[in-house]
């Protein structure tokens, strides 16, 4: 912007031009994501039965907010694996129906 001026119609770039490198090859990647989210689950799935066992023999709802965020986790672990499968599979075999196809690509599609 050297020569520009304020009245000057020169197109000022929106775009970076600097290559970004990923620093680790995405094999990697998808395995530390498959050992993070698989312990994730079992350690979800382990704490909700726990609570759930605990709260039918004690018919205490103490632990209900912890009980809550448990399920929540295990939801998002289960739902990162399955993005993760779908990233490592290179993606989702339309069939051809629009509504179907289109709630898979906004819920998994990257």
């Amino acid at each position: 912007m050297d020569n520009a001026t304020l009245n000057s119609t020169t197109v000022i770039p929106t775009t970076w031009s600097i290559s970004v490198k990923q620093p680790m090859p995405s094999s990697t990647v998808a395995a530390v994501g498959f050992i993070v989210l698989g312990i994730g689950c079992c350690a979800n799935a382990v704490v909700l039965a726990v609570l759930l066992r605990a709260r039918r023999e004690f018919d205490s709802s103490v632990h209900t907010l912890i009980t809550n965020q448990s399920i929540i986790d295990l939801f998002t672990c289960v739902a990162g694996m399955v993005t993760l499968i779908v990233m490592v599979s290179h993606g989702y075999r339309y069939n051809g129906n629009a509504i179907i196809d289109g709630a898979i690509c906004v819920t998994v599609d990257t």
